[in-house]
């Protein structure tokens, strides 16, 4: 068995091999999956985040969607793409909805540092940091659906590269990465 608590096994979906995940809401369980990626099955981690964690990492300056990270549960539902995924998600086990792709990168920021030098601003030196931020590659919408009804951990498709940053920010406590290819070596349920 994997460390992922949501996974509730591979199972064949709509004539795919897919590893499904069971994710308990505020007030129910929806289902995700995430598609047998064949050779690339060791490039990508499936892992679980604390909503909380990772809403904060998605806050961070850099971050992709500020316009939809910096918003509230109050405000997520005004969003007009909003209904769409409790609409898939209500489809339940038969028809679940695809994990969303995530990254976890370092930028780069250089700050200029200027001294005086008589009447003249002189480049004293640059100052380089590196922040990580969040970028989306799919799954915003479904991303806040589930953050608006109370979802206590979320799987997340993230590159291989990324995971154990994405892991210390924003995972799960004890929780771990494991390569979707690992999943599909699980036993057929």
């Amino acid at each position: 068995m994997t460390a992922l608590r949501t996974f509730a096994g591979v199972h064949p979906i709509h004539y795919f091999q897919c590893a499904l995940f069971a994710v308990r809401t505020g007030s129910d369980t929806v289902y995700m999956c995430e598609q047998d990626p064949g050779s690339d099955g060791e490039e990508w981690a499936v892992m679980e985040v604390d909503p909380e964690r990772f809403l904060q990492l998605w806050r961070r300056s850099g971050s992709s969607h500020p316009e939809v990270a910096h918003q509230s549960p109050a405000t997520w539902p005004l969003d007009r793409k909003f209904p769409w995924p409790g609409r898939h998600f209500a489809e339940g086990r038969a028809n679940p909805v695809p994990l969303a792709t995530v990254s976890c990168e370092l930028r780069r920021l250089e700050t200029p540092v200027w001294r005086r030098w008589l009447l003249w601003k002189v480049l004293a030196r640059v100052d380089v940091t590196e922040h990580p931020v969040l970028s989306f590659t799919d799954g915003v919408t479904r991303t806040i659906w589930l953050l608006t009804h109370g979802v206590k951990a979320m799987p997340v498709k993230c590159p291989m590269a990324d995971a154990a940053r994405l892991q210390a920010l924003a995972g799960v406590d004890g929780g771990q990465a494991v390569a979707v290819g690992t999943l599909f070596k699980q036993k057929m349920e």
